[in-house]
């Protein structure tokens, strides 16, 4: 009887999660449909095949000197990581704050039940992003080590059962420091601050973890052996070693070992968090009273410039609502502060330097390749930010009043796009700041590369803001929806991945024979010309793009 609430559950939860995903906009047209779908096909091959081809290459390069099961540990500690902190943005929002909350708690269901069901849609989720970062590279991997049926039967089984651990972490986090919410008066004030709390946990239990004990003699000469290299790393996550163990040697022990642990942990976790939910769910059910703030009207009737107080609007919006905040704000500081602390994690000690070895070993500081490889990691992170992919999603049904007040549209849309353009600037700089660190770039090709990024997220921001016009997500009862349920921030992925294309390949093509100030140079002019042909676009066709604002 538990077994089947636990699954009748899992799927209302699942479907509360994911409903009318394909329908974002309104649209019922058949028609459409088969072509998002088509298109949505070709975006997941897209991706497929840019993690197949940067598989393919490691795989047999690793092959070449004896290291290709390094490439096991990389993939799976890739996917701990991920999972651990991509849990923590869905955990508070699934576990807490989505509205079926209100329906199920009343109901004569078992703490535990819920915690189960919520925790498996956590997992169901996660296995998505699996199937592109895990399954593609291990399936290659399998192909160019000719690997038997043991190995695929083992990969599968792997795959299915190394996430949980690291859903059950984050989960427990959130568990643990939500059950503190009876205590706040503000709800959502509340929220942000658990998610900071929760995610600096993550950093610090990374910053531990990456630390690798032993002597660089010690180091080097483990690193000469034959696959030496999985060593160092197999300790630094939960269940970790037993996973490579299993698939590096189609070790079935291994795999019963890693099923037995992290069934035993997931026990551990249904009984601790049957006791910690309850408090966490009543609390963030009862937000406190909110006491209203007497206006001023020296301040509330300031003159202020309309670019500052619309785009103070958006930002507004963007920092005073948690789910929001943590979607579309938070990836454009966290990326880039985990780069920080991965990074100073490897220099930490005098025993070892290797980050600052690879560093000082880059003598020419204007490479073109290590300008575009800044670029590649920016646009990396510059994936995870959808402030543009959401800004008319956002305001709902009230973002018909944009067709309405006296403000012409062209430039709402270039206040909308701001937010976006600053974070994606800020989220740049500070990765330049630490290629600057490492590397120390001369100063006129630092600034040509942060003209260049800028440039970039200035076309991003004003592409992505196209694509939340043409299928807008106007009808939602909570925040959640607008970016757990909007298919359009698949978008910001897959221009990402486009552009680090474009980077790749003008890098390999032109670097052996042109300046890379010059490349560097014809990359801005591009990218500004691109930028200014999209918005004369959208200021041409303003009025058909808005038609299904209604």
């Amino acid at each position: 009887m538990m077994k089947n609430k636990v699954v009748a559950l899992t799927k209302v939860f699942f479907k509360n999660s994911f409903q009318n995903m394909e329908t974002a906009g309104g649209s019922k047209n058949k028609t459409n449909s088969k072509s998002m779908m088509i298109l949505y096909a070709i975006v997941f091959l897209y991706l497929a095949g840019i993690v197949g081809f940067f598989s393919y290459n490691l795989v047999q390069g690793l092959i070449e000197i004896q290291q290709e099961e390094i490439f096991l540990g990389l993939i799976l500690l890739a996917i701990g990581v991920f999972v651990l902190i991509q849990t923590i943005f869905s955990a508070i929002s699934l576990l807490y704050y989505s509205k079926d909350n209100e329906y199920i708690l009343p109901l004569p269901i078992k703490p535990s039940q819920i915690v189960m069901a919520k925790t498996n849609v956590l997992l169901i989720t996660e296995y998505f992003i699996v199937a592109i970062i895990g399954l593609i590279p291990l399936i290659i991997y399998g192909i160019l080590t000719t690997a038997n049926i043991f190995y695929y039967i083992t990969m599968i089984s792997t795959l299915l059962t190394f996430p949980v651990v690291p859903v059950l972490i984050s989960s427990l986090l959130v568990l643990i420091v939500m059950s503190f919410a009876k205590f706040t008066k503000n709800r959502n004030r509340f929220q942000i601050i658990a998610t900071i709390i929760l995610l600096v946990v993550i950093c610090v239990i990374s910053f531990q973890t990456s630390d690798m004990e032993g002597s660089q003699e010690e180091l080097i000469q483990m690193a000469t052996k034959a696959n030496g290299l999985v060593e160092m790393i197999r300790n630094t996550f939960p269940t970790l070693g037993m996973a490579i163990e299993a698939l590096a040697n189609n070790s079935i022990l291994n795999l019963i070992a890693l099923v037995l642990v992290t069934a035993i942990l997931y026990l551990i976790y249904i009984a601790v968090g049957q006791k910690l939910f309850l408090k966490g769910a009543v609390g963030s059910l009862s937000s406190g009273k909110r006491t209203k703030k007497a206006i001023n009207e020296k301040t509330a009737f300031k003159k202020s410039s309309l670019a500052k107080t619309y785009i103070g609007k958006e930002f507004k919006t963007l920092i005073r609502n948690p789910i929001f905040f943590m979607q579309c704000v938070m990836p454009a500081i966290l990326f880039p502060i985990l780069v920080i602390v991965f990074t100073f994690a490897g220099m930490q000690t005098d025993q070892n330097t290797s980050i600052t070895d690879i560093a000082q070993m880059i003598t020419n500081k204007t490479s073109i390749y290590l300008g575009m490889a800044i670029l590649m990691v920016i646009q990396f992170f510059a994936m995870f930010i959808y402030i543009s992919a959401t800004a008319i999603s956002r305001d709902g049904q009230n973002a018909v009043f944009m067709k309405y007040i006296p403000v012409p549209l062209i430039k709402q849309i270039d206040y909308k796009v701001m937010p976006n353009i600053i974070m994606t600037t800020i989220m740049g700089i500070i990765s330049i700041g630490i290629a600057q660190y490492l590397f120390r770039i001369p100063i006129l090709y630092l600034l040509l590369i942060t003209i260049a990024a800028i440039s970039i997220g200035m076309l991003q921001s004003y592409l992505m803001i196209i694509v939340d016009l043409k299928k807008p997500k106007l009808e939602w009862n909570s925040e959640y929806a607008v970016v757990k349920q909007n298919m359009n921030l698949v978008w910001p992925m897959f221009l990402g991945l486009a552009n680090i294309t474009i980077i790749a390949v003008l890098s390999y093509v032109l670097g052996s024979f042109v300046n890379s100030f010059v490349i560097i140079g014809l990359f801005i002019i591009i990218y500004l010309g691109l930028t200014m042909l999209v918005r004369k676009y959208i200021e041409n066709n303003a009025d058909k793009l808005f038609r299904k604002i209604y």
